[in-house]
């Protein structure tokens, strides 16, 4: 049993990281802070697997986000 949930864990990681890095799409009920957060134990899960271009890809929209965030509390710019 466990086989078959480490199997699903697996495809369902990798169907999410399609999604945020092919169409970027979220929920809408996700906020910045939740984002992050998904994507840092996604980061974590890629390191395990020694798959660091995927880890480079969401380290660079964590950035991103986190940039847009910092630009919007000061600059009162509106992030994209």
């Amino acid at each position: 049993m466990e086989i078959i949930v480490d199997n699903y864990l697996d495809l369902t990681i990798e169907e999410v990281y399609d999604v945020i890095s092919q169409i970027n799409v979220w929920p809408p009920s996700f906020d910045t802070d939740k984002k992050i957060k998904l994507m840092n134990r996604m980061i974590n899960y890629f390191v395990e697997k020694e798959e660091y271009e995927k880890c480079a890809f969401l380290q660079e929209y964590i950035n991103g986000l986190e940039n847009n965030k910092q630009t919007d509390r000061h600059g009162g710019v509106e992030p994209n």
